[in-house]
């Protein structure tokens, strides 16, 4: 199913469900879960954390697994155009009709057994339910931030994987690397299988952990000449991590290489229409790999069409992207959590402003010659409201 296809108006009940907790921790969904006999309990999950790249990997694992013959669910976060792409099975998305009652029964039993979930641990709960009803061989779970205290983190995993590890996040996270990879790491379970491709000190908190766990570690190794659907260097360290996972999953090499091959996962390092390249990078570290990549293609100006969350370390993404000597449009997603553009816009010299997404992305188009590389990037909720104009809207202005 293409994300163009998706009707993006339904399901809004969900998404008016308060998104953090009053207090961080698992109560809350361990609780509701043992409610309901435990549905995670009877998954044999691969949990995926890390910094950047999480969603691709979760997305090249179920290609491959699904090019098997397996069935497989995979829950991811955040989503592009609507909440249903965050649950699937074998790359379907969860029908409208099964959101609604899968969330009318959390809501019925939140209100008869006084619970208070979130947004995420409503969604995660969705997930687990919905993957049992399906009998789904294997569930590929994406943590929406962190590892120890999120709430993918109530299961026994059958493989922990952590893809790398950078500065975010830092009021929750913590402020050092060693600090976030702590908390990555949490998702390591006593006598299971870890597979990474961090480096440095956080592999070495990694490490620690592990052993700690008896847990056997996996440090991916970098495949180069591997043929991948999906564009953009930083692809072949995230096909390189999944193909550890698959390979720690006994997989045939052959099949394993032709599943890579057909993932797919929008708004990453995707071109449309021609000259106007989406990438969902959102840290520094995101911006640093999106700018390698970049350096790599043929083009004569570059114009970047940038809106981030307010939580985001712009200065820092700056002077990544500042390397390509851009001009930079500066604008911002329909959000509360939006930075403003004129905030943007201190950091960057060549630079205009305007709020209007789409307007901004009109303008670029306008202002780009023959040639000339349009960039939409800074956040997946900027990414994700430019998709359906650019697909269904723009050639109509």
């Amino acid at each position: 199913m293409k994300l163009n296809d998706i009707d993006i108006n339904s399901i809004e009940k969900v998404l008016t469900i308060e998104r953090k907790a009053k207090v961080f921790g698992l109560e809350a969904i361990k609780k509701f879960l043992n409610l309901i006999g435990n549905p995670e309990k009877k998954l044999k999950i691969i949990h995926v954390a890390g910094t950047n790249g999480k969603g691709s990997v979760c997305a090249m694992i179920s290609s491959v697994l699904s090019e098997a013959g397996f069935k497989e669910g995979m829950f991811t976060s955040p989503h592009l155009m609507k909440v249903n792409e965050r649950i699937r099975i074998n790359d379907e998305l969860i029908s409208d009709e099964d959101f609604r009652r899968i969330a009318d029964f959390i809501y019925e039993t939140e209100k008869k057994n006084n619970v208070s979930l979130t947004f995420f641990e409503t969604l995660t709960i969705m997930a687990f339910i919905y993957f049992n009803e399906k009998k789904a061989d294997y569930a590929v779970m994406e943590t929406g931030m962190g590892g120890r205290l999120d709430a993918t983190n109530v299961s026994q995993p059958i493989i922990s994987v952590i893809t790398n590890i950078g500065l975010e996040h830092k009021d929750v996270l913590g402020n050092t690397i060693k600090e976030i990879a702590n908390e990555k790491a949490g998702i390591i379970k006593p006598n299971t299988t870890v597979v990474t491709s961090a480096k440095g000190k956080a592999l070495s908190v990694i490490e620690n952990i592990a052993e700690k766990h008896n847990s056997k570690l996996v440090v991916a190794k970098k495949l180069s000449n591997i043929n991948l659907r999906l564009k953009g260097e930083y692809q072949k360290e995230n096909a390189s991590t999944a193909f550890a996972v698959l390979k720690e999953l006994g997989l045939n090499e052959d099949i394993i290489l032709n599943g890579l091959k057909n993932a797919y996962w929008p708004g990453r390092f995707e071109f449309m229409d021609g000259n106007i390249l989406l990438d969902c990078a959102h840290n520094p570290d995101g911006i640093k790999a999106l700018v390698k990549s970049i350096k790599k293609l043929d083009y004569n100006n570059l114009i970047v069409v940038i809106g981030v969350m307010k939580d985001k370390d712009i200065s820092s993404i700056e002077k990544k992207l500042e390397k390509l000597n851009p001009m930079v449009i500066a604008t911002k997603a329909s959000l509360s959590r939006s930075k403003e553009p004129e905030e943007i816009a201190k950091y960057f010299e060549n630079i205009e402003i305007i709020p209007d997404l789409k307007k901004a992305i009109k303008y670029a188009v306008d202002k780009a010659e023959k040639n000339d590389l349009i960039l939409i990037t800074g956040s997946i909720y900027v990414v994700g409201e430019a998709y359906p104009f650019i697909t269904k809207d723009l050639n109509k202005l």
